[in-house]
């Protein structure tokens, strides 16, 4: 037969080489006897064989692949959560200061009342005190939603960890 020029050298035509692997099983294994064509040992089954090897080889790579993408992206987000997660847990904070106005404020009113001749029971208690909440049920339900996500991405990375280290044990290379 005639050989054609190929970068990669000279190839027969009617024979399929990919990525410097030969697909040519006739030159691979020799061929059968005749009438042993379908005991364990025929070259259908290493055929067979090698083609599996290849497809889930093929397949494991592409897991793997879908796997670091998945990573990549927890990690990114979990990063982004997470600023979104420091700087909106602050507002679950008691704000001190609205408290310590409040409480002046009836401090004021009480020595006022007290320079009037005013009753002190007149006088309305501070509407925020030490143990008061000035965050709003917003603030609670979007802090929520922040820490579930982040929950949520870090155990998306951690499985994919694990998902990783599993291929990496149970492929054969």
């Amino acid at each position: 037969m005639a050989s054609l020029l190929h970068p990669s050298g000279p190839i027969t035509p009617g024979l399929s080489q990919s990525g410097g692997r030969n697909y040519d099983y006739t030159k691979i294994y020799s061929p059968d006897k005749p009438g042993e064509g379908a005991k364990e040992n025929a070259r259908v089954w290493n055929v067979y064989l090698d083609e599996a090897e290849n497809y889930d080889m093929d397949m494991i790579q592409g897991f793997r692949n879908i796997i670091d993408g998945l990573l990549i992206f927890a990690a990114l987000f979990s990063a982004v959560v997470t600023t979104f997660v420091a700087q909106t847990s602050q507002a679950l904070q008691p704000d001190d200061s609205q408290i310590m106005v409040s409480l002046l404020i009836e401090n004021n009113q009480l020595l006022r009342a007290a320079g009037n001749q005013t009753s002190i029971n007149a006088v309305h208690t501070a509407s925020l005190g030490p143990e008061s909440q000035t965050y709003t049920s917003i603030d609670v339900w979007v802090n929520g939603l922040f820490f579930t996500s982040l929950a949520l991405s870090l155990s998306t990375a951690l499985l994919s960890v694990l998902a990783k280290q599993w291929i990496q044990v149970c492929s054969p290379h």
